[in-house]
């Protein structure tokens, strides 16, 4: 792998979506690196009147403009154009710290909800209109996404109220956000709306308390069918049975994958609305020549540095169980950028991650960690996961995994950092945009670093620095370095093996 040398970073670090740039913020500027040359492209001077903690930093849809916001006071910036300001004060009207702030569908648009959820502002930068829209169900920045989604070809908005304890949806305009079409769904405690990707439906589904219910509708809001219990249960009594936790789109629009209280994925194929594929996770698996199982070893150097190792298991096992409330189900999964595979993780093995051939129907690899785990897939590379550890006894420690690759590969910004020690919250995230290599973002509040997770001896770094710039020590790179697994006993400074005949039998489909 690739790391760049170390650059100041702070609480607020964000990477554009374009993934050009990383901006980082300090108590009076904005410092904003490009990814191509390492060099600083811009540096914005916040304004005097500029005080209180910061809430916010975000970059617009086409990576041009930045916003900071504090409690009273948004300001945005352009990093093209440096003539180019803009200021919202007092954006919530007196109802307090903001509980969510952040660019709409455009540039130009704004969204900022109310504490407590009493209100959502839309603000139009180049009219200098705003329109207020009372009572957003969901306002917290975990859950609005699931009450506001946005039309991916017109850009219309969907956005899931409250009133008088009834569920209302509206579609509003694209460019004013007024209200074109609101009505009351058959709905208890609606959860989530999302509109499959090629904008053709959007779904709505009830609250699991009241049993499984999936309403759909036309882009322009028309009731179309119910999907309900018979479809989705998983027995004769499936009206009685806890219903959805979560529903995910594949990123071409062909499936819908649901997630409720049991151990079953249901697959849906969104051309019928009919069930296609149940993926079932087994209490005990069975490893074979297709299915591969990876279990996370961990051993210490003779530096003292913990080493994150896979071995990859023959034999039959159970995966461990983390979880100390024991609720049941699937609230976490996810398409790959392909919609050829799909990553599960059961809420009572939150350690455990399960990775599906949809096309196939079968399980395809078990990923056993010593923590709870979340992931993340590349947004444009298929068949490459990120998995990040959410215990603290593994921070700042990430895996990247793909198929072909020798069991999940450690990154570790603890290893990089001049004293080894994280300082507050650590991130590790994909640059989105850089589709020829994938590239890392990781921090902590005080430094932070690219990674390309290419092979370090093939693939050229995808930064250029001119001659003369600050180099990264050599024996920084060692946290980066591919770490073999533990059944092959290699060398940690061998990168990625040529001997994978096992792992091409595995997903020897994928080769042509």
């Amino acid at each position: 792998m690739h790391p760049s040398r170390l650059f100041k970073s702070s609480s607020h670090c964000s990477a554009s979506p374009d993934g050009n740039f990383i901006a980082t913020l300090s108590s009076s500027t904005i410092v904003i690196r490009s990814t191509r040359s390492l060099q600083t492209a811009q540096t914005v001077r916040l304004p005097a009147d500029f005080s209180g903690p910061i809430v916010t930093l975000a970059w617009s849809p086409s990576s041009t403009f930045v916003l900071v916001a504090s409690i009273d006071l948004v300001h945005v910036f352009s990093t093209s154009d440096s003539s180019f300001r803009a200021t919202i004060r007092n954006p919530v009207g007196g109802h307090g710290k903001p509980s969510l702030i952040q660019f709409g569908a455009r540039d130009a648009e704004i969204f900022i909800y109310a504490a407590f959820g009493l209100k959502l502002v839309i603000f139009d930068l180049f009219t200098s209109k705003a329109v207020e829209i009372n009572n957003p169900k969901f306002y917290l920045l975990s859950s609005a996404p699931r009450g506001l989604v946005i039309q991916p070809r017109t850009e219309h908005i969907a956005l899931l109220t409250r009133v008088s304890g009834r569920d209302l949806v509206s579609i509003h305009h694209p460019a004013t956000r007024q209200v074109q079409r609101s009505w009351y769904p058959e709905t208890v405690d609606a959860q989530g709306l999302a509109w499959t990707s090629d904008g053709n439906w959007l779904l709505l589904w009830d609250s699991p308390a009241h049993g499984h219910k999936i309403l759909l509708y036309t882009p322009d809001g028309q009731f179309f069918r119910s999907i309900g219990a018979p479809s989705l249960g998983h027995s004769h009594d499936a009206d009685l049975e806890p219903g959805i936790k979560l529903c995910s789109i594949s990123p071409d629009s062909a499936l819908c994958a649901v997630g409720d209280h049991s151990r079953v994925v249901r697959i849906l194929d969104t051309n019928k609305w009919r069930t296609s594929l149940n993926l079932s996770h087994p209490s005990t698996i069975v490893p074979k020549d297709t299915l591969q199982v990876w279990q996370e070893q961990l051993n210490v150097s003779v530096e003292g540095r913990v080493l994150h190792t896979f071995l990859r298991t023959a034999q039959m096992m159970s995966p461990p169980s983390l979880s100390t409330d024991g609720k049941p189900g699937c609230s976490v999964l996810g398409f790959d950028a392909s919609s050829t595979l799909i990553a599960t993780r059961l809420d009572d093995l939150p350690s455990t991650l399960w990775i599906w051939d949809v096309a196939a129907g079968e399980l395809r690899a078990v990923l056993m960690f010593h923590c709870a785990i979340s992931f993340d897939w590349h947004p444009a590379i298929r068949e490459l996961l990120l998995v990040t550890c959410q215990d603290d006894s593994h921070r700042g420690v990430s895996f990247v995994w793909d198929p072909l690759s020798d069991g999940p590969r450690p990154i570790s910004l603890g290893a990089h950092l001049p004293d080894g020690k994280i300082v507050g919250k650590p991130q590790c995230v994909w640059l989105k945009g850089h589709t020829d290599l994938p590239v890392l973002l990781i921090s902590d509040t005080q430094h932070y670093l690219m990674v390309s997770c290419g092979d370090a001896e093939q693939c050229p770094t995808p930064w250029h620095e001119p001659a003369g710039s600050e180099r990264a020590p050599s024996s920084a790179r060692d946290g980066f370095l591919f770490q073999t697994s533990a059944r092959d006993g290699g060398d940690m400074l061998s990168l990625m093996t040529n001997d994978t005949s096992t792992l091409d039998d595995t997903f020897s489909f994928r080769n042509p």
